[in-house]
């Protein structure tokens, strides 16, 4: 890996290795029929709207349509239970009711004369902190972005592993239902729809990039796989809480680690053939302790070499160059919309 070269900004394109083309294989039927929903009405309703400097800010909500399989509560058990939580902590409650809601954070240019496109946001694992930014950035530049909240990860120790599956699989489904909703809007120009993911959100936007058609462009800003090595060896803490609190159930990590690789679909090594090189950007942290640098280097080889940007920090360390991750990102979307 010392062959990592950085230059002037320290960030540059760079193939390592003889380009090797890629032909990008057809999802299967079965597994594209695995993050199918039930579709249900999705009248939203407007939680706060504002008008804030080179953007307005709208937050929606409308009800969450999931596969019987993936209700640990019927949706009238999660409603009581969020009304009985609002009577003594109304920021508990509102987290606790995405079990059931899905919710948009929508920025929204000024000028809006006509339909805009539209870039799809996905947070990471510890919450829609960071990604934020990049949405006010996109709005001001006349892109509509959309924020779309997840419930936390955490672990029942009633369950096996998987519940990682599963949680991975509702964020899946929980994103391509935000984009039914999106692409009848009169703000969102349905035929140029893009996505964004950092860490985790790039994880779920490397599924996306093979499953989701009305998705034509991904940025992958430090996505990684497999899924089992992420979680047993991420030292973030949001991740290693949960396997703590697995282990003081009395999970093993070996024990973790095979039944993950046994359960583990939603996994974007499992996903990477099927994704047009041509219409995603990836951002390697060249010194990532968190996903881990090298299985970002893999899972870009596996989608077949596609557009490639290296940082010269860690994972957390991108936050210092923000300016050039949205400079980046934007003139990618420009150039294909």
């Amino acid at each position: 890996m010392m062959a990592f070269l950085c230059t002037q900004t320290g960030c540059t394109m760079w193939h390592p290795v003889p380009f090797v083309d890629h032909e990008k294989k057809e999802v299967p039927p079965d597994l594209l029929a695995y993050y199918d929903y039930p579709h249900g009405q999705q009248k939203a309703v407007i939680l706060k709207e504002t008008n804030e400097r080179g953007y307005d800010f709208r937050q929606v909500e409308f009800p969450l349509y999931l596969p019987d399989e993936l209700w640990t509560k019927s949706r009238t058990q999660w409603e009581s239970e969020v009304n009985e939580i609002k009577k003594t902590n109304e920021k508990e409650a509102k987290d606790r009711s995405l079990h059931y809601t899905n919710r948009i954070d929508l920025y929204l240019p000024k000028k809006r004369d006509k339909a805009k496109p539209t870039i799809v946001v996905s947070p990471i694992l510890g919450g829609n902190m960071v990604v934020d930014v990049f949405a006010r950035f996109f709005a001001r530049h006349g892109f509509v972005a959309a924020i779309v909240h997840r419930k936390k990860l955490q672990f029942d120790g009633k369950q096996d592993m998987s519940q990682f599956e599963n949680y991975m699989r509702a964020s899946i489904i929980r994103i391509r239902e935000a984009i039914d909703w999106l692409e009848v809007q009169p703000e969102v120009d349905s035929q140029k729809m893009a996505g964004f993911g950092i860490s985790y959100g790039a994880i779920l936007h490397t599924v996306l990039a093979a499953i989701e058609p009305r998705l034509k462009y991904h940025i992958l800003a430090m996505p990684a796989g497999p899924i089992p090595d992420v979680i047993l060896k991420c030292p973030d803490p949001g991740v290693t809480k949960v396997v703590r609190e697995a282990e003081r159930f009395g999970w093993k990590r070996d024990q973790m680690y095979a039944d993950l690789q046994a359960v583990m679909k939603t996994d974007p090594t499992r996903f990477a053939p099927y994704i047009d090189k041509d219409r995603v950007m990836v951002f390697l942290a060249l010194f990532d302790r968190v996903v881990g640098m090298r299985r970002t280097y893999k899972l870009w080889k596996e989608m077949g070499r596609p557009k490639l940007k290296v940082i010269p920090l860690g994972h957390y360390g991108g936050l210092l160059i923000f300016p050039y991750l949205e400079w980046v990102s934007l003139r990618f979307f420009n150039s294909r919309f």
